[in-house]
């Protein structure tokens, strides 16, 4: 009988510890507010009823969780799921990357008088190319206004990745920053995945071929990213939490 008794007590204190959490769990509000209003779900109606208007809330509540987030973090998109493998092995299918605004963007700086808005990479650079790993063209280095910049150092750096929406495919993209052209007519970034075996081109070396007219290599974006159509800078990575989404959405 004893033993009974301790044992309801300790069943009392874990109830009496955890019950703060029906203070800050608002789903426990809006669950006051249904029983108030509509009563117990007892019928299949007021059952479907009250699992549509949870899912309206989880929604609502998301959105509203995500604009704070852009606003704490300056972006407006704060959370960006990695869909593909073009940044492996620095990212994997899945990790969230957390960005903050396009303010601080590091990669090497180059100062040019040019107006590059609307140019091609080959009017204002010279590319060389090797063959890599895989036995692939690969991207080598690219030189501006007499600086040069290695590819293969790109990857060790701490360039900043960040997110823009591709004029091309219209989808945003996670990339890292190759070099920042401060240009005569604004400042424009010249991004590249980090995977050596699906991106092996500067994203916006896009050549087109004089026979057929369709763009050539990997080409994501025509013209250099300028700096204001920049959604975000990675600032945080939360590895693999996207999977959801990918299983979702595809």
């Amino acid at each position: 009988m004893g033993n009974k008794r301790k044992s309801q007590e300790k069943v009392t204190v874990k109830k009496k510890w955890y019950s703060f959490l029906d203070y800050i769990d608002p789903f426990n509000y809006l669950d006051m507010l249904l029983y108030n209003t509509i009563g117990e779900p007892k019928s299949t109606l007021k059952k479907v009823l009250f699992w549509i208007i949870y899912i309206a809330f989880a929604f609502l509540l998301a959105y509203i969780l995500y604009t704070l987030l852009g606003i704490l973090f300056g972006s407006t998109m704060p959370l960006a799921t990695v869909v593909s493998g073009s940044m492996e092995p620095t990212f994997q299918r899945g990790d969230v990357v957390i960005l903050g605004g396009a303010k601080n963007i590091k990669a090497q700086t180059i100062t040019t008088t040019e107006n590059i808005a609307q140019k091609d990479l080959s009017w204002f650079s010279e590319m060389t190319y090797k063959i890599n790993e895989y036995g692939l063209e690969e991207v080598d280095t690219i030189t501006i206004n007499h600086q040069t910049i290695n590819l293969n150092d790109i990857v060790k750096t701490n360039n900043s990745v960040i997110v823009y929406v591709s004029n091309i495919q219209g989808i945003p993209i996670i990339h890292r920053v190759v070099a920042i052209i401060d240009a005569g007519d604004g400042t424009f970034l010249i991004t590249k995945g980090d995977n050596s075996k699906t991106n092996r081109y500067i994203d916006q070396d896009c050549e087109v071929s004089p026979i057929t007219g369709y763009l050539t290599r990997g080409c994501l974006n025509l013209y250099p990213v300028k700096k204001e159509m920049v959604i975000g800078k990675k600032i945080g990575l939360i590895p693999y939490i996207g999977y959801a989404k990918l299983f979702l959405f595809g």
